[in-house]
């Protein structure tokens, strides 16, 4: 049985009352006091208690709490590195080959081999099994896997696909074994799975035998605190040793007065509206044009950010991504160009109540955002603000991410403001191709282009960077002109730790966190 352990001070924290306490589900050796333990403040927890990492997007927590690994990694530089394949390169369009390290480990002590690999990734393409993972199996586009001895791999792919070994990076392309009572998640990384509680807390204890050095802590706890600001305070009560995503308000202060143990790196995180083509208000190009032109998004970071979170969006990649970035794009704030368009497409104020009509009705745009990132809630509010000023109204609301997903689907809503990262592969093809791809599983603007599907499909089968870039600067223009994507600003990642933390940086992809080197100063 695992003790629960009370912590009344976080329970005031969280507005509870006097005599409500929160209860920590810890397992028994967390009670040893000789053991290191690291509590983390993360905004989104697990969605199961057994979240295999090969399904949705079970894998960013577990890639970033350490448990599971991919055969291929991304650096601090977004470059491919070896993980747990030590060499991998292109035989021919169709064909990858790979070969792994000899010294892996998974969680149970057993040799990882190249079998081992191969049966992982079958479950991904198994209906039914807890991997199944349609979207990434899209991406990957296997048509077979030949073992070569206990080490080598070589992956066949059904079309040409370039960015497959990109794909490989993903944290949903982890290695597992098959779980079992005692370890439900048998993964390689340097710590071991313990326990999950959905939209709690994710445990883990260290793997001692990890192939990449015994880790420095003893235990992982994740705390999924959606709220940023009750996240701070929880640091600042000492029930927390680091928060991964700080209120960008608190962090700017901190920065100010030089206090507090402060880390800060720009990342691939984008924040934008997927907006309803298919149908409903947004149907409209004019209309979609002016809400894009009403967005001060200066306004908006100056505002959301506090000068500390963040850039302008003027496309979906940020110029931090040098070799895949149109620089040549702009997004402008530019209200006057806004109102002429909607007057001359005769979406006016009929009225004089401020509110301007689309085809009889006045409009009134229904958004919603989601809470977990604190710049979500006031991005939310000043657009509403701004939209109104040339005459677009709209009703805003922030609810559970997938519900609002489901929303745009079903066109009961208009906008979704959500955070992506949009080079979680380090490749410009996975965003676009998730997100507003004919039909893919995330495109639930219901939006199609015919010329964007051809320049997906070429960026997969061409090799050549440089041809590729021609074709997603393109996608990248289609996006803007069109706009079934509204980007706002990229984001900056802004943690703080107890003054503690050693070992801690901050990835532009956001994917990795834990490492063996993380710790607690004595």
């Amino acid at each position: 049985m695992s003790k629960q352990i009370i912590r009344p001070a976080f329970a005031a924290l969280l507005g509870m009352g006097a005599v409500a306490l929160v209860a920590f589900t810890v397992a028994p050796q967390a009670a040893n006091a000789a053991e290191k333990t690291m509590r983390i403040a993360v905004p989104f927890g697990p969605k199961s208690s057994v979240p295999d990492p090969r399904a949705r997007q079970n894998g960013w927590l577990s890639n970033r709490a350490g448990v599971s690994e991919t055969l291929i990694g991304l650096g601090y530089d977004m470059t491919m590195q070896p993980r747990l394949a030590e060499t991998f390169e292109n035989l021919s369009p169709l064909e990858w080959k790979l070969t792994l390290r000899k010294d892996v480990k998974f969680h149970d002590g057993s040799a990882m081999t190249a079998q081992d690999v191969q049966a992982s990734f079958e479950k991904i393409d198994t209906e039914g099994h807890p991997a199944h993972n349609p979207r990434l199996s899209r991406l990957l586009d296997i048509d077979g896997i030949t073992v070569e001895g206990d080490y080598g791999l070589i992956f066949k792919t059904k079309s040409p696909n370039s960015a497959f070994l990109w794909s490989l990076t993903e944290p949903s392309a982890a290695v597992l074994k098959d779980g079992t009572d005692e370890l439900p998640l048998i993964g390689t990384g340097p710590f071991v799975f313990d326990m999950a509680e959905p939209e709690k807390t994710y445990q883990t204890r260290k793997f001692t035998d990890y192939w990449g050095g015994e880790p420095k802590l003893d235990r992982i706890v994740m705390d999924a605190l959606s709220d940023p600001s009750v996240a701070a305070l929880a640091l600042q009560a000492g029930d927390v040793d680091l928060v991964t995503n700080y209120p960008e308000p608190d962090f700017a202060a901190l920065k100010e007065k030089n206090e507090g143990q402060l880390f800060s790196r720009p990342t691939t995180r984008l924040f934008f509206f997927q907006v309803r083509t298919a149908d409903g208000p947004l149907a409209n190009a004019t209309l979609r044009s002016a809400v894009s032109l009403g967005l001060d998004r200066e306004t908006i970071v100056a505002a959301s950010l506090n000068g500390v979170g963040g850039d302008v969006a003027h496309g979906i990649f940020p110029a931090s991504m040098a070799s895949w970035a149109n620089t040549r794009l702009t997004l402008d704030y530019n209200p006057e160009k806004a109102r002429a368009l909607l007057d001359e497409a005769g979406i006016k104020d009929t009225n004089g109540d401020g509110i301007r009509e689309l085809d009889g009705e006045e409009i009134s745009l229904k958004i919603r955002s989601y809470e977990g990132r604190a710049a979500l809630r006031p991005t939310l509010e000043i657009s509403q603000a701004l939209l109104r000023q040339i005459g677009i109204g709209s009703e805003i609301s922030m609810a559970e991410y997938d519900a609002n997903n489901e929303a745009l689907k079903a066109g009961e809503i208009d906008m979704h403001l959500q955070a992506w990262g949009t080079a979680p592969q380090g490749d410009p093809g996975y965003f676009p191709s998730t997100l507003v791809e004919t039909g893919v599983s995330y495109n639930f603007s219901g939006y199609s282009n015919t010329e964007l599907d051809e320049l997906l499909k070429k960026g997969r089968e061409h090799f050549d960077d440089e041809v590729r870039k021609s074709y997603y600067d393109r996608v990248q223009e289609i996006i803007n002109t069109d706009l079934p994507l509204i980007p706002v600003f990229h984001k900056t990642q802004v943690s703080v730790g107890n003054g503690k933390v050693e070992g801690y940086r901050i990835h532009p992809a956001e994917t990795y966190l834990v490492t063996p080197d993380l710790t607690l100063a004595e």
